[in-house]
């Protein structure tokens, strides 16, 4: 079938599906028997379940025409959809933990920034294909974008979710770099960037002290971890080193972790690479990371080949955000930045995050569809 004919990045989707669910499995139940009173297998159902439907989105993006989010009418609309999510989860989001990032759904928790990360690559690359001439005869366009960026990432900051305002910022960044743009306006756009984030840190300081609390000042205490004064901030990444520490390169084997066991809360979640690093070892982490970068490969050979530039501003997102969000997730478990909280991509337990990012590998397969028939065909859209 024809639908099927770019088999690598559904195989891989596939298999790296039934690893997670495996991993899921083996990382919630203890969870899932002590803590919620439920099923052993209760979370790997579920997470079966995501990726499941994640694989009929991502089939169904798939077959999108690119010309459908060119509309300004549509374009209007993913922006407006993006801002008003936001502003009902300050409104009247759920919060746990600190963060009201939530929203409840007729009895689902959904997370919209995941969804906005994928409206933001989508908003960003029709922006810059549908108004790259005006953009290069002005920087009105582009101060402009650069506002309604703004905006979204400080609703975001409020819920609060610095991690998530950043991969946004990164995502749309990237993007923009390589749009097309010359090196003196990406000079002045991170000029006028950095003059907004401190102009937002003095506003916050002065307005709002409590921004730079103790509790969110503990997010430092991954600088010196096994320090008596913070044995109680740097309790989860100290059992993620014991974790890691003690898988070695092949692992304790698969079942056999010791954090797990009320350790390391929900360690299903945000810090499965530490369970996966003491049951598969070093091997287990590796075999994960090859998938994505499987993933980011094939983004990357949209970016640099194919002649439309809207797919090539879309597979740039979409690399950019698994790039950044793995980078964050395994640099904030292994003590190289702060923990930011965000799931690891297509591995954490959550629907949310693996439903949006299938949605991202949908447009992926698209657009490597549309640049292999037009290179076949010898066309040249720049669309």
């Amino acid at each position: 079938m024809q639908l099927f004919k770019n088999r690598t990045l559904l195989i891989c989707y596939s298999l790296l599906g039934l690893y997670s669910v495996v991993l899921v499995y083996s990382a919630s139940l203890q969870t899932a028997l002590v803590r919620y009173e439920v099923s052993a297998h209760y979370f790997a159902v579920r997470q079966f379940m995501f990726f499941a439907a994640g694989f009929f989105l991502l089939l169904f993006i798939s077959r999108f025409n690119r010309k459908i989010f060119l509309h300004e009418r549509t374009m209007k609309w993913m922006y407006g959809i993006a801002f008003f999510m936001l502003l009902s989860v300050l409104l009247l989001g759920v919060t746990a933990n600190s963060a009201q990032r939530w929203l409840n759904l007729f009895g689902l928790m959904f997370q919209p920034t995941e969804l906005i990360k994928l409206l933001v690559i989508l908003f960003t690359a029709a922006y810059f294909t549908r108004f790259s001439t005006q953009i290069e005869k002005s920087d009105r366009p582009l101060m402009f974008y650069l506002f309604l960026l703004l905006m979204l990432i400080a609703l975001i900051t409020l819920q609060p979710d610095l991690g998530t305002a950043a991969i946004v910022f990164v995502i749309a960044m990237s993007q923009l770099i390589v749009s097309g743009l010359s090196l003196k306006r990406i000079f002045k756009v991170a000029l006028f960037l950095a003059g907004v984030t401190a102009a937002a840190l003095l506003f916050a300081y002065a307005f709002h002290p409590d921004f730079f609390s103790s509790t969110k000042m503990d997010r430092f205490s991954y600088l010196a971890p096994f320090d008596q004064e913070n044995q109680n901030a740097a309790y989860q990444l100290r059992n993620g080193y014991y974790a890691i520490g003690s898988g070695g390169f092949w692992g304790s084997g698969f079942g056999s972790s010791i954090q797990k066991l009320g350790y390391l809360p929900e360690a299903h979640t945000d810090f499965i690479m530490t369970i996966v690093s003491e049951e598969l070892g070093a091997f287990g982490l590796l075999l994960y990371l090859l998938f994505i970068f499987i993933f980011i490969k094939k983004a990357f050979s949209i970016l640099f080949f194919s002649p439309s530039t809207f797919d090539g501003l879309v597979a740039c997102g979409v690399a950019s955000w698994l790039a950044i969000q793995v980078f964050f997730n395994l640099g904030g478990v292994s003590g190289i930045i702060p923990l930011t909280g965000v799931p690891l991509p297509f591995m954490s337990y959550g629907g949310s995050s693996i439903l949006a990012l299938a949605c991202g590998l949908g447009l992926v397969l698209a657009g490597e569809r549309r640049m292999k028939k037009q290179l076949e065909e010898g066309g040249n859209d720049a669309l």
